[in-house]
């Protein structure tokens, strides 16, 4: 009975101080001004200011460039780790480096994968 108490204590203080932690943070910042959203940053933009937004076809340009871009990086990545695998003598172990080379060309591969989704 004892340890259920004490941990439902212990939840309600930790609890309590995550909450305490979020109104300091909202404290230190300020009120923000009447009719005013504050951005990601934190700070509110003046309300006469437009939103400049980009140009969708710029924008597709742009993801293309990187798309090929990192392609190209991914054929490399890929072949180094081909030839890599070649120079491996043992059939049961890999080096490490090997298995670095191959995480980070399946990262990238889903990078390239999250461009062309939004492309």
């Amino acid at each position: 009975m004892e340890t259920g108490r004490r941990s439902f204590l212990s939840s309600i203080v930790v609890t309590l101080m995550g909450v305490k932690g979020q109104f300091a943070a909202q404290t230190r910042q300020g009120p923000t001004p009447r009719g005013q959203i504050p951005d990601a940053s934190g700070s509110a933009a003046p309300p006469d200011m437009p939103v400049q937004r980009r140009d969708p076809q710029e924008e597709l340009r742009e993801n293309q460039k990187n798309l090929r871009r990192d392609a190209d990086h991914l054929l490399q990545l890929a072949q180094e780790l081909k030839d890599e695998a070649d120079k491996t003598e043992q059939t049961n172990v890999l080096s490490l480096s090997l298995v670095h080379k191959a995480e980070e060309v399946e990262r990238l591969a889903k990078h390239i994968k999250g461009l062309a989704r939004a492309s």
